[in-house]
C-alpha cells in the first residue's frame, strides 16, 4: 500500500507536521482507508500532542515510555520480530479503524536515537503491509541515510515550503533535478500558505516557470490552536468539515481537499 512522504529539502521550519496531520486527518474522516501518520523527527511531539494535551501525554508517561512508539518498534525490527500486527498493537487509535499516529523517539541522547532511528524504513514497509495508507512526516534535508532510504522507498514525496524567498529560489528550481526525486510522483506543497502574499502561488509559478500545480495548506491560526491544545479532530475539523469555501475554516478544509483528491489521483489503493 502507498508509503507518502512529507520532506522538505532544507532544515527550516515550514509548517510541515501540521499540513501532514491536517491532510492525512481529513482524508481518514472523508475516504474509506485505514491511515497511519509516522514521525520521524529527533524528539518529535507534535504529532501527539495535537490529537491529545500535551500536559495528559505527559502524566501518562508517553514522552519517557520505551515502550511505546517509534522506540519500541526500532527494538522489534532489530530482534527481527517486527509484523504487520505490531505496528497495529504500538500505534494509538485516533478515529477507528481509519486513522491511527505513532509516537515518537523518547530516547534521552542523539546516539541513541540514531541507532533507533536506523530502522524506520524497516518499520514504514512493515507499516505499510498493515495499512490501507501510510503517510510518513519525514525530517527536512537528505543528510541522514534513513532519510534517503524512506525517500527512495515512497510512492509519492509531497514536498513542503513555505514563502519564504531564500528557499523558494535556492530549492523551486532543482525539484526536476533532484537525484532523489528523479521518476517520483510529487506534489509542491505550500505550507501556512498566505494568499495575499507577493509570493502567492499564481507568482511562484510564473517566477520558477513551474507548469504542474502547487497546492497550498492555508495559514490558519484557529487550526493551529486546535493542534498545539489536542483538540484537532474535535475543536477543528469536526465543527468545520461542512463550512463554506468562503469561510475562513472552511477555506482551509477545501484546500486540503484539494491535496487529498490529488494524493488519490496519484496513488493507487
Amino acid at each position: 500500500m502507498p508509503k507518502i512522504v512529507f520532506w522538505c529539502p532544507e532544515a527550516k521550519a515550514v509548517g510541515q507536521t501540521h499540513a501532514a496531520i491536517a491532510v492525512s486527518t481529513l482524508m481518514a474522516m472523508e475516504e474509506d482507508y485505514s491511515n497511519i501518520l509516522l514521525p520521524g523527527q529527533w524528539q518529535s511531539k507534535k504529532i501527539g500532542t495535537a490529537f491529545e494535551d500535551y500536559d495528559l501525554l505527559n502524566t501518562k508517561g508517553v514522552f519517557n515510555n520505551s515502550g511505546i512508539g517509534l522506540t519500541a518498534l526500532a527494538r522489534l525490527v532489530t530482534s527481527n520480530k517486527i509484523t504487520p500486527e505490531a505496528i497495529r498493537n504500538y500505534s494509538k487509535p485516533i478515529l477507528k479503524q481509519r486513522l491511527d499516529i505513532m509516537y515518537g523517539t523518547n530516547v534521552n541522547s542523539r546516539e541513541q536515537f540514531d541507532l533507533l532511528i536506523s530502522q524506520f524504513p524497516s518499520i514504514v514497509q512493515k507499516a505499510s503491509e498493515a495499512y490501507d495508507i501510510v503517510w510518513v512526516d519525514l525530517p527536512k534535508t537528505d543528510q541522514k541515510e534513513y532519510i534517503v532510504e524512506t525517500l527512495k522507498s515512497a510512492d509519492l514525496v509531497i514536498c513542503a515550503f513555505n514563502q519564504e524567498a531564500n528557499l523558494l529560489q535556492d530549492y523551486m528550481p532543482t525539484l526536476e533535478t533532484n537525484e532523489l526525486l528523479k521518476d517520483k510522483k510529487k506534489i509542491i506543497l505550500m505550507c501556512d500558505y498566505e494568499e495575499k502574499s507577493r509570493y502567492n502561488i499564481p507568482n511562484i509559478r510564473r517566477m520558477f516557470g513551474i507548469k504542474e500545480p502547487i497546492f497550498a495548506i492555508p495559514h490558519n491560526y484557529i487550526y493551529t490552536d486546535a493542534c498545539n491544545m489536542g483538540n484537532v479532530v474535535e475543536g477543528f475539523f469536526y465543527k468545520n468539515i461542512a463550512a463554506d469555501s468562503n469561510d475562513y475554516n472552511g477555506y482551509f478544509i477545501s484546500e486540503t481537499r484539494k491535496v487529498v483528491k490529488k494524493v488519490l489521483d496519484l496513488v493507487r489503493i
